[in-house]
C-alpha cells in the first residue's frame, strides 16, 4: 500500500510505500530537495492532484533536530584562601565549561509487530517527546526544572597560619583547635617512650654479646682482649676453641718408679701394699686457633682386660694451675708427665682418652 505526500519544503508530491514509512517511524527524504519530514503528518488525501508518475521515495535514516544549545552554566569558582601578610590575588575568569548529551535515537524505538499499522497519535514536538524518554540538555533541564544552580562564592575566607604545627596533619595543621595541640606532658612522655627503647635496645645488644663472646672471641680474635676486659668486673672469662677432634695423644707410656722397683717384693699371691707408676703423654693441638686443654682419662685394667680403676685428670693435675690457666697454643705440642700411686691393686695395662667436660 502506498501513500501520497508532500513535501513541505519544496512542495513535491510523490508516493512512498506503508512498509517503508513504518519500518522508519514515518521519516523519509525529499527526491527533490534532500528535505526529511515526517510522512504521516505530509500525507495528501486528494490523490488527483498528483503527477501521473511521481517518483518513489527512499527512506533514509531519520535526523532528530538538534535542539538550540544554552549558554553554559558559570562554573563555581574554587574558594579562594588568603593567609596573613600575602596579597589578595585578582579574581580570574572561569574557563568555560561545556557538555555533550546524546540525545536517543528515533530508531531505538520498539518495531511494530507483523499484521500492526503504525500510526502517529502523538503530535508533540520532538523536543517534548525526547525529554519524556530521558534526554534534556544541560542549560534546558535546568531552565525547565527549576534546579537552583550553585552561585559563586562571594567573599574569601582568612585562615591564619600556624607554622609550630606543620607536622600535625599536613596541610590541615592551620585547622586545629588550641586545645588539640601537644603540650608539654605529651613531649615528655614521646622523649621518656624513646630513651626507654634505646636502653632495651643496648641492654638486648649487651646480653647477647655476653651469651656469645666465646663465639666473638674465635671468629674475630682482636676483640678477645676487649672482651676479656668487658668480664673482669661480672667475674666471667671467655673460653678458647672446645674442638676434640683436632686434640690427639701422639705417645704415652706408664712406666714404674725407681722408688717402686727398689722396694721389696710381695708374696706370691698378694698384691703390693703401694705401687708408683709415672705416666707419660705426648699431647698435640693440630687446630689453627688456641683451645682449651682437655681432661685426660685414665682407665687401669687387669691381665683380663677387666677395668679396676678409672681416673679423671684434670688440666691443673698434669699441668698445673700456672700452665692450665693458659691456653693450649694452635699447632703446638706438650709432654705430660703425672706420678701415680696405686695400693691394693695389681694392674697389667691401661687405656687413655681424652674429653672436653
Amino acid at each position: 500500500m502506498d501513500l501520497t505526500t508532500r513535501c513541505p519544503k519544496c512542495g513535491t508530491v510523490f508516493q512512498a510505500g506503508l512498509s517503508d514509512l513504518q519500518l522508519r517511524k514515518g521519516y523519509i527524504r525529499c527526491v527533490q530537495c534532500a528535505h526529511i519530514f515526517d510522512g504521516y503528518a505530509e500525507v495528501v488525501s486528494d490523490a488527483a492532484g498528483a503527477p501521473a508518475a511521481p517518483p518513489r521515495a527512499t527512506p533514509v535514516e531519520p535526523v532528530v533536530p538538534t535542539p538550540p544549545a544554552a549558554a553554559p552554566p558559570a562554573a563555581t569558582p574554587p574558594p579562594q584562601v588568603i593567609r596573613p601578610g600575602r596579597p589578595v590575588a585578582p579574581p580570574t575568569e572561569p574557563a568555560p565549561a561545556f557538555r555533550i548529551g546524546v540525545a536517543p535515537w528515533p530508531d531505538d524505538r520498539p518495531e511494530p509487530r507483523i499484521g500492526e499499522t503504525a500510526s502517529r497519535t502523538d503530535a508533540r514536538p520532538v523536543e517534548e517527546i525526547l525529554a519524556d524518554e530521558g534526554w534534556m540538555p544541560d542549560s534546558a533541564a535546568a531552565q525547565d526544572f527549576g534546579r537552583d544552580v550553585p552561585s559563586a562564592q562571594a567573599e574569601p575566607f582568612v585562615v591564619e597560619a600556624r607554622p609550630g604545627r606543620r607536622s600535625q596533619g599536613g596541610s590541615a595543621a592551620p585547622l586545629l583547635r588550641d586545645e588539640d595541640a601537644p603540650g608539654w606532658w605529651d613531649a615528655m612522655v614521646r622523649f621518656c617512650a624513646r630513651l626507654l627503647l634505646l636502653l632495651l635496645l643496648l641492654l638486648l645488644a649487651a646480653q647477647a654479646v655476653y651469651v656469645y663472646r666465646a663465639d666473638i672471641a674465635r671468629m674475630i680474635p682482636a676483640l678477645r682482649p676487649v672482651l676479656e676486659r668487658a668480664c673482669e668486673p661480672l667475674r666471667c672469662r671467655v673460653p678458647y676453641a672446645r674442638d676434640i677432634a683436632r686434640i690427639a695423644i701422639t705417645g704415652s707410656a706408664l712406666k714404674a718408679a725407681e722408688t717402686a722397683a727398689a722396694s721389696s717384693r710381695p708374696a706370691d699371691g698378694q698384691a703390693p701394699e703401694e705401687q708408683h707408676f709415672v705416666l707419660h703423654a705426648t699431647l698435640r693441638n693440630q687446630s689453627e686457633q688456641p683451645q682449651e686443654w682437655p681432661t685426660l682419662i685414665l682407665d687401669l685394667k687387669d691381665v683380663a682386660g677387666t677395668l679396676l680403676v678409672r681416673r679423671n685428670l684434670s688440666p691443673a693435675e698434669y699441668l698445673g694451675p700456672a700452665r692450665a690457666a693458659e691456653p693450649f697454643a694452635a699447632r703446638g705440642e706438650v709432654l705430660v708427665r703425672v706420678p701415680l700411686t696405686l695400693s691394693g691393686v695389681r694392674i697389667n695395662g691401661y687405656q687413655l682418652d681424652l674429653f672436653y667436660p
